[in-house]
């Protein structure tokens, strides 16, 4: 095994052509702006950006062809060339970047962009819990009924108020 795994890193070391080396690309990659040619959108929808793209994206009004993601891109960047920086953070369009903010406080290359996670708290424990009455002799030698309950299948102590009389746990 241990030749097998040198032989592999022998055979890797050959083939490659020499040392990597990265560089910095020769220009950055132009941001995508909105076109001069916005395309025109009602008044109405400048002041309800929301009900403008439920609007256009119904299925009763648009087309069967036209799957909902892409109508929804196509009428947010219609809604960015118009309303600019007045528009709404929830229909500002998938490709740019809002709320950017570092993922991991160790990792610095670890972004998380959008809305933040929230973790939910965890519900009610919802396990079956099976409970069964014996009778046991006491101390005195008189007969009292004990319950013991489990919950899957781990034992349970008795809950609620306990108030402590004298010498008893």
């Amino acid at each position: 095994m241990l030749t097998a795994a040198v032989l592999s890193a022998l055979m890797l070391q050959q083939a490659a052509p020499g040392p990597v080396v990265w560089t910095a690309p020769a220009e950055p990659a132009p941001a995508v702006t909105a076109t001069a040619a916005a395309p025109a959108i009602p008044d109405w929808a400048r002041a309800d950006p929301f009900g403008y793209e439920r609007s256009e994206c119904s299925p009763l009004i648009r087309a069967a062809s036209e799957p909902m993601e892409a109508c929804q891109s196509r009428v947010r960047l219609a809604l960015a060339a118009n309303l600019g920086d007045a528009l709404p953070a929830g229909l500002r369009p998938s490709g740019s970047p809002d709320n950017c903010r570092q993922e991991a406080a160790g990792d610095r290359y670890a972004m998380q962009c959008g809305a933040p996670s929230r973790s939910v708290p965890a519900g009610p424990d919802l396990s079956d819990r099976n409970c069964t009455t014996r009778p046991a002799v006491t101390n005195q030698g008189a007969v009292a009924f004990r319950e013991e309950c489990t919950v899957g299948g781990r034992e349970v102590r008795e809950e609620g108020l306990k108030i402590n009389l004298g010498r008893r746990d």
